[in-house]
């Protein structure tokens, strides 16, 4: 985040957002500075003397689609974050800001929204907190720029200038195409369906319709749509604050409390999300469910559903919580974090909901009662006339052992698996099975399931 004055500049990490802070000095002194003639040189001092009320805006009245019989939720986790009323009562006060939208172009070109009169005792990293809260809790409003000033002048003291990349009109038109997008995604859920129902057909809407934006992720620029749910839903090409925003907004949709987080995966800033299901907290990461590269993709989707914060840790490094941020101020007079900073987030502790734990096969022994077990679950995939079957194994059996075990001869036995493929064929009862194949789905120190297998079933 890049912004600069005469005498103050903050810079602050987000993940894949750029945000920046302009301090200035009062209208008539940037004039008078600037050589500016005498009629400016007095609009300047009428602007200083009697602030800025003549704002021309339009408000924006939107409203995103719901899906009957689940009652949407308006999940401000980030506003329940702040511990300072004085930030609190400047939260309420962009949070209404943000759907007025100047007429009028700024200088760098984008649209000024309502400016914000703020609270004298907010301190400039407090002021750029609660901005993030907004925009944390409204991913709706995809128009937002990261950049933004605070301005003074003698009546109103400082307030806050926020910056749409488009007009009100262009708002309301993509916002439209926004819904039209969504109503098809709410569609898919049947009625009085569980929460965990909701979430995966909102994650597997997200993974099968949205494609990874490389290029924008390359050249960070945060004002490109496929940062936010526009791009995501509408272009269908996103990063991953365009793939957790869409996942926050979707879920709050159907009733199901979710947020947004920040943090490092890879040497990389990234965001993903914290979702309750049935009374407990689970880590989502809808992007890594979405990062594997052509026909991984069937295998891989579901390997950040619902997990434990420990399964996390293993290629992840969450943010720490904003009320620790310190800014080092440097010789240039630049306050600066390179850190990544959240608001309040769960202990996410839970496996009930996680898919593997739901739907894979876990297996502690190497013997026929798990090739019965295994060709139990053939004969009922089958009769779904579904691909894939999960199998994890316990920690004490070693990937080496469990592959060899399913995938060779034993002596004059077939397999494992192929025991298990030839006594469902001849169960009779399912459609025939002509082959199956073995992936495994762990590949190194960081991959976050041992002993994970996908075998996928080709029917005749």
């Amino acid at each position: 985040m890049k912004g600069k004055h005469k005498k103050i500049k903050i810079v602050a990490a987000a993940v894949c957002l750029s945000a920046a802070l302009t301090m200035t000095g009062c209208a008539t002194s940037d004039a008078i500075s600037a050589g500016k003639g005498f009629g400016e040189i007095m609009t300047a001092l009428k602007y200083d003397l009697f602030g800025s009320d003549d704002q021309d805006c339009t408000r924006l009245s939107l409203s995103l689609p719901v899906r009957e019989g689940f009652a949407p939720i308006g999940s401000k986790s980030a506003f329940a974050s702040l511990k300072d009323e004085s930030m609190k009562d400047a939260y309420r006060d962009i949070e209404d800001a943000i759907y007025q939208i100047s007429s009028v172009r700024a200088d760098n070109g984008c649209f000024e929204m309502k400016y914000v009169r703020l609270p004298s005792s907010l301190k400039f990293d407090e002021i750029y907190i609660v901005k993030e809260a907004v925009i944390a809790d409204h991913p709706e409003a995809f128009w937002i720029l990261g950049s933004y000033d605070v301005r003074n002048n003698f009546h109103d003291g400082n307030y806050l200038v926020l910056y749409s990349k488009y007009s009100a009109d262009e708002i309301k038109s993509m916002f439209e195409e926004l819904n039209q997008a969504i109503v098809p995604i709410l569609s898919r859920i049947p009625d009085q369906a569980d929460e965990l129902t909701r979430e995966t057909i909102v994650h597997d809407a997200l993974v099968d319709g949205v494609s990874y934006d490389f290029e924008a992720a390359e050249n960070d620029d945060s004002s490109h749509n496929a940062f936010n749910v526009y791009g995501a839903l509408v272009k269908n090409k996103a990063v991953c604050t365009g793939y957790a925003g869409a996942v926050k907004m979707l879920l709050n949709l159907v009733g199901i409390e979710c947020h947004t987080v920040v943090g490092m995966s890879k040497n990389s800033g990234h965001m993903w999300n914290q979702v309750r299901i049935d009374g407990e907290w689970y880590n989502l990461d809808v992007t890594w469910d979405d990062s594997a590269v052509d026909s991984d993709i069937l295998y891989s989707r579901y390997s950040y559903f619902n997990i434990t914060d420990d399964r996390l840790a293993i290629n992840h490094k969450t943010g720490e919580n904003y009320s620790k941020m310190e800014c080092e101020y440097t010789e240039d007079e630049v306050y600066v974090t390179t850190d990544l900073y959240n608001f309040d987030l769960e202990t996410c502790t839970a496996t009930r909901a996680n898919y593997y734990e739901m739907h894979a096969l876990h297996l502690s022994s190497l013997d026929d009662a798990s090739v019965d077990v295994i060709t139990q679950k053939f004969i009922s995939t089958a009769q779904e006339r579904e691909e894939l079957i999960y199998i994890i194994f316990d920690d004490s059996i070693s990937g080496e052992e469990a592959e060899t075990w399913m995938s060779k001869n034993q002596g004059n036995s077939y397999s494992a698996l192929g025991r298990s493929l030839s006594a469902a064929n001849k169960s009779g009862s399912t459609p025939r099975i002509k082959n199956c194949s073995l992936v495994r789905m762990s590949s190194g120190d960081d991959d976050i399931w041992n002993n994970l297998y996908a075998v996928r079933l080709i029917y005749a």
